[in-house]
Parts: C-alpha cells; structure tokens; sequence
C-alpha cells in the first residue's frame, strides 16, 4: 500500500476523531506511522532480536498517550482554565499513568521486555512529536 494511501486514511481517520488542529494531527500522523513501521519491522525480526518489537512498543505507548491527551485538551476549549478544569485534567493524566503503569508492568515483568527498548520507543516517540511540531509551526 502506497504511503500517501495510509496517510490520507490516517488523517481522515484523526479528522473523525476531532483531531482537527493543523499542528496535532500531523503530529500524531507522524508518531502512530512511526509507531507502525517500528511494530511491522520489529515483528517481522522477532525471531532473531525481540529489541525492535518493544522499541515499537515504547512508541505505540507514548502514541496512546498523546492522543489522549491531544484527545481531551481539542474537545474542551483551553481558554476554560478554572480550578475544577484543573482537577479534570490531573485525574485524566492520572488515570493514563495508572493505564501506562499496568501496560509497562505487563511488558517488562509478564514479558520479559528490554527496559532499554521501551525507555527508547518512549525516547524517539517524543522526539519525533517535537520535530514534526516544529516543522508544522514553521509551516503556519
């Protein structure tokens, strides 16, 4: 399948899921690809070094956090800033930490993941977001 065929259903897939804003949906474009190839790769490899696989995974875990939070903060306006928005917030970051917290217990005691490989998916996921950033706001 051709690359601009994934991105274009891609981006109409975060349209329908109200990532709209021209900077965050390309962002989470760039990470869940990312995310994509690392997991096909890593799982085409597994057999000869698992490293890649959870490397994969570390970013597809990064990946399910920003559009949480990219999720939420596009569907409430941000202009509402109030002490009860503020509690909302914490209790959702909260909530993914717990999600997070489960899912990296599962992966590196249940499966006996490389901390390195998922520390460095976590590592690249944010430093791709970052970049992709930059270079839409650039665009603006």
């Amino acid at each position: 399948m051709p690359l601009k065929i994934v991105t274009h259903s891609l981006d109409a897939m975060l349209w329908r899921h109200g990532m709209w804003h021209p900077a965050i949906g390309p962002l989470l474009r760039n990470i869940v690809l990312l995310t994509l190839f690392c997991l096909a790769t890593g799982g085409a490899f597994f057999v000869i070094s698992s490293w890649f696989f959870w490397f994969g995974v570390g970013m597809g875990l990064m990946a399910l956090i920003f559009f949480g939070l990219a999720h939420f903060f596009l569907r409430s306006g941000l202009s509402d800033y109030s002490t009860s928005f503020l509690r909302i917030v914490l209790l959702r970051w909260g909530g993914r930490q717990v999600i997070l917290a489960g899912l990296l217990y599962t992966a590196l005691i249940v499966c006996k993941a490389p901390p390195s490989a998922i520390l460095g998916g976590f590592a690249a996921s944010v430093a791709a977001a970052l970049f992709t950033y930059a270079l839409a706001v650039r665009g603006q």
